[in-house]
């Protein structure tokens, strides 16, 4: 379960974490599943507003803000921030067609940003061992996974133990919501009325069952542990 140190409450705390995952009650329930570790990371920012309210009951003393690694919310502060000091990123996720349209989306609203990327499938385990040893060894400011829940954390924790000294990111869908709608994927009102569930239900059928069933699972597991939370 998560650490409540780890639990990352407002944007200040992310701009000062190093490595940094984004979790949902989906993402969570998969990562549980999975019995993945989430040691390596800083900071756990809570994406949903959902985990938020449920969070808030738990730990009773702390105001969590919903942060998520998009245009709603943290991702341009990553990007303005490369731009204004000269950082490079790597972009390691979505197809090849998607990131490549991301990374030219990006560059064309951050001007001067220097990105580079690559798919985030690979022939097999090897071949991602070696992308990731490659960029744990790489100059690179900071590198932004999105590859799935659990895939991501893997990777993120996996550079960290291969001695990856830059700042990490994962982001879920955000490479190809980004690469398929721009900078914009959900409309202002749909922000401003926390509707971004039904919306992405409404763009991307593929996640009804997230929604619907996965959402309630992971609740239920949540409730039935709640006692393992460390206050």
């Amino acid at each position: 379960m998560l650490r409540r140190d780890q639990v990352c409450t407002d944007v200040e705390e992310f701009s000062q974490a190093r490595v940094v995952t984004f979790i949902n009650p989906y993402s969570l329930l998969k990562i549980e599943q999975a019995d993945v570790s989430l040691q390596s990371f800083d900071k756990i920012c809570i994406d949903g507003m959902a985990l938020k309210m449920f969070l808030g009951l738990v730990y009773r003393d702390s105001t969590i803000q919903r942060l998520s690694f998009d245009f709603t919310s943290v991702a341009h502060l990553v990007f303005e921030r490369a731009a204004a000091r000269g950082e490079r990123g790597f972009i390691l996720g979505s197809d090849e067609a998607s990131n490549a349209t991301f990374l030219t989306r990006i560059s064309d609203m951050f001007p001067g940003i220097d990105l580079a990327g690559r798919s985030g499938y690979f022939a097999d385990a090897g071949e991602l061992s070696q992308t990731l040893e490659s960029l744990s060894g790489s100059p690179y400011d900071f590198v932004v996974l999105g590859m799935g829940a659990v895939k991501q954390e893997n990777a993120a924790s996996a550079l960290v133990d291969l001695g990856y000294r830059g700042r990490v990111y994962t982001c879920g869908g955000f490479i190809h919501q980004t690469a398929m709608s721009g900078g914009e994927y959900y409309p202002g009102w749909v922000d401003r009325y926390n509707l971004r569930f039904a919306y992405r239900m409404f763009k991307e059928p593929a996640t009804v069952r997230r929604y619907l069933i996965d959402y309630p699972r992971a609740f239920g597991m949540l409730v039935l542990n709640i006692g393992k939370f460390r206050h």
